[in-house]
């Protein structure tokens, strides 16, 4: 056995306010649904690292299920997904989680500004482009769940 493999971590370096504070009533939730299943379950690996709750889903019908049930606070959709896009889906969630509908961030390869258009009048609030830098991710989620808590 390689005693490196199971080595702790280097303590997190400061870069400012802790996204999640021990003590309060739950975790921040982030729902990722992306039909690239790689890319979901690395920004859910990345998201656990930061102390938020992550779940994923791999196509929007499945991410609608996940939603009603998780009731996140942040939902990061990929825009073209079978069965259902995050278009849909961004509406459905609107629609039938009335009053608890997560901030809606899309995140997409679809990036001109009529996609960008599009995005906001299917309710998102966010618009990122593919491929996407995780730090600038990372921030906008922080930003978000911080503005939430005002």
């Amino acid at each position: 056995m390689n005693p490196r493999r199971h080595a702790p971590l280097p303590p997190r370096a400061a870069t400012g306010p802790e996204p999640w504070v021990a003590g309060e009533p739950r975790r921040p939730r982030v729902l990722i649904v992306d039909d690239n299943r790689d890319a979901a379950d690395s920004l859910a690996m990345l998201l656990g690292l930061l102390s938020y709750e992550p779940r994923v889903a791999y196509d929007g019908q499945s991410g609608m299920e996940v939603a009603a049930s998780f009731k996140p606070d942040i939902a990061i959709l990929d825009i073209s997904m079978p069965r259902m896009s995050g278009y849909e889906l961004a509406r459905k969630l609107r629609d039938e989680l009335e009053g608890e509908t997560p901030v809606l961030v899309a995140l997409t390869a679809l990036s001109s500004e009529e996609d960008r258009r599009a995005a906001r009048e299917a309710g998102f609030e966010h618009h990122l482009a593919k491929p996407v830098d995780s730090a600038s991710l990372c921030r906008l989620v922080i930003r978000i769940l911080s503005e939430r808590k005002h």
